[in-house]
């Protein structure tokens, strides 16, 4: 792939941010074999990262970030993860470490990589207890959106998880059939581990993970069914294990919300980072 020097682009866009505006500041740094495309709303600390869904991109917070960013002062930052939105596809497999390290990349080279606030929706959530696990001492807070979960796997059984589609099962494609896709369904099937899957793989390697030590966490769940009948129980058990598992962690349910919490109720989910920020002190 070619090589870029560290910022490829740079723009500055206004957008509505309640009853006053936000500037919002977008780049592309490169991290190596890709380039990861951020918006950054600029204010004080914390910074607080967001964490898309699974086959989501930054866009997802697009007006969620500027309310966001007014109503806590901190710095808001999204990007797309690799090969999703403005950032490159890898022509290589997907390895969740490396991808989660590609962002903390990214973060350094905007000296952004310090205390943090980290928030993730569904996948986004899932790849939090990576990218805490292995950067401990810059991360302040956390805030899980609904999120997949190692428990909530290992609860339902692999195999199981392995042929229900949106979660291991992935379609077989011919060549001819793949090569006719657009970047956004290659980068979902990617981050599956296409073609095969790797689901269990990446279990196996968040399960041993810990959360950082006093590290205050949110963990909001939703309120209304939106997965299987048999499964819906377990996905909030594994929301119930997930709070459990971290001493400072509060279970705060989104009555009104089925899985896209952030659309159905934004302020629930900014209160709650505003309540980890404030339940812990600076770094």
């Amino acid at each position: 792939m070619k090589q870029r020097p560290f910022i490829i682009a740079l723009g500055i866009v206004i957008m509505a941010a309640g009853a006053g505006a936000s500037e919002v500041i977008e780049k592309t740094v490169d991290v190596g074999p890709v380039g990861l495309f951020f918006r950054i709303y600029e204010g004080g600390e914390p910074t607080i990262i967001l964490e898309s869904g699974g086959g989501m991109d930054s866009g997802q917070w697009a007006s969620f970030g500027p309310r966001l960013a007014e109503a806590t002062g901190a710095t808001v930052v999204s990007y797309d993860r690799a090969g999703f939105g403005r950032s490159d596809l890898p022509d290589t497999p997907y390895d969740l470490a490396q991808e989660t390290e590609w962002l903390w990349i990214a973060l350094g080279k905007l000296g952004l990589d310090k205390d943090l606030v980290l928030v993730g929706h569904s996948y986004g959530g899932f790849l939090l207890r990576h990218e805490a696990a292995t950067h401990p001492k810059a991360v302040r807070g956390l805030v899980f959106i609904d999120p997949f979960t190692v428990d909530f796997v290992d609860m339902l059984g692999i195999d199981y998880c392995n042929q229900r589609e949106g979660m291991g099962k992935l379609p077989k494609l011919s060549p001819e059939e793949y090569a006719k896709l657009g970047k956004a369904e290659k980068a979902d099937l990617r981050m599956g581990g296409y073609p095969d899957g790797d689901l269990a793989a990446k279990c196996d390697l968040l399960r041993p993970l810990a959360i950082p030590k006093g590290v205050p966490a949110r963990i909001i769940t939703s309120g209304k069914t939106w997965l299987r009948e048999n499964e819906m129980p377990i996905w909030r058990q594994a929301h119930e294990r997930l709070t459990a598992s971290i001493p400072r962690a509060k279970l705060i349910v989104a009555s009104e919300s089925d899985h896209m919490i952030p659309e159905r109720e934004p302020d629930l989910v900014i209160k709650a980072i505003v309540d980890v920020i404030a339940d812990h002190p600076p770094l």
